[in-house]
This record gives structure tokens, sequence and C-alpha cells, in this order.
């Protein structure tokens, strides 16, 4: 197995395949390296900071449960 490892800087629009690996199975995988800063970090306490502020917090309350009362049964 033939590896090749490259980092760029500043990423091209396209990236040459070698004519070594050309009409050969091949598989590509891209890593971001350095995730921007304007980014958020993606844990869960910022996703939920991110979310908009809409709706009353009745719409969101959970509905009062009365359980299914008396059973009747076809005799």
């Amino acid at each position: 197995m033939e590896v090749i490892r490259q980092f760029y800087e500043d990423a091209p629009i396209s990236i040459a395949v070698p004519e070594s690996l050309r009409h050969k199975r091949l598989e590509v995988i891209l890593l971001l390296q350095d995730p921007p800063a304007s980014e958020a970090t993606g844990d869960l306490k910022c996703l939920l900071a991110a979310m908009p502020n809409v709706g009353e917090d009745a719409d969101f309350a959970r509905q009062p449960d009365y359980g299914r009362g008396e059973m009747a049964w076809d005799s």
C-alpha cells in the first residue's frame, strides 16, 4: 500500500491525483486540522445557547397525565 500524506496551509480548489495512483482503487480522506474560530465548538451547551428565544414557556410545558381512568370491558 502506498500512502501519500499532504498538508495544505491554504487548500486549492482542486487536488491533483499523482499519475501512479490514477485508474486504481483509491480512498481519499479530508480532515480539517484547525476549525475556524468563528464556528461553535459543537458541545451541547453551545448548541442550547444558540437556540432562538421563541414561544412561551407554557408552549413547551409537559401536559398533565391523568392516566387511563376506569377500564370498561365489553362482556
